[in-house]
C-alpha cells in the first residue's frame, strides 16, 4: 500500500530531502481572477500545482459554448494527464481568484526524472494518485 508522506499532490510520497532537491526545479506564478493558466490547444507539458487559490476548468461544447466542468481548489494538481501523454490541451483552465501557482517545466522535469528512477517511481505514483482520484470523483458525479 502507498503511503503519503504529506498533503501536497506532487510530493505526497517524496522524503524532505527529496521535496527539497525538487523544489529547485519549479517556480511559483501569480495570477489575478480571470487569467488563464492553460488554454485548450496549447502545446506545453508542464505540470502545474494550486499553491493558494481556486481556478475554473472548462472546455468548448460542439457549437463553441464554454461549459465549466469543474473547479480545483489549493492542493490540486493540473496538466498531469497531459505530462505523461503528449497531446495538446484539453480544456481552459481559468482563476476564479487569485492564485499562486507552481510550475514545474517539462523539459527540466524529464531531465530530472530520467536521472534519478527512484524519484521518478514516486512521482509518477503520485501523478497516477491524482488521475485515480479525479477519474473516481467524476464517476461519482454520474
Amino acid at each position: 500500500m502507498i503511503q503519503a508522506l504529506n498533503s501536497h499532490p506532487l510530493f505526497a510520497l517524496l522524503t524532505e530531502a527529496e521535496i527539497a532537491f525538487l523544489s529547485e526545479f519549479g517556480h511559483t506564478q501569480r495570477f489575478v481572477p480571470q487569467d488563464s493558466l492553460i488554454r485548450i490547444g496549447e502545446r506545453t507539458r508542464d505540470v502545474l500545482c494550486i499553491v493558494e487559490g481556486s481556478v475554473s476548468v472548462q472546455i468548448e461544447d460542439a457549437s463553441g459554448g464554454i461549459i465549466e466542468i469543474t473547479r480545483l481548489h489549493q492542493g490540486s494538481l493540473i496538466g498531469e494527464m497531459n505530462f505523461i501523454i503528449p497531446t495538446r490541451r484539453t480544456a481552459n483552465v481559468v482563476a476564479l481568484t487569485e492564485v499562486k501557482a507552481g510550475i514545474f517545466p517539462y523539459q527540466e522535469f524529464c531531465t530530472l526524472l530520467a536521472g534519478d528512477p527512484i524519484l521518478a517511481t514516486k512521482i509518477f505514483a503520485a501523478l497516477n494518485l491524482q488521475l485515480t482520484g479525479k477519474y473516481l470523483n467524476m464517476l461519482s458525479g454520474l
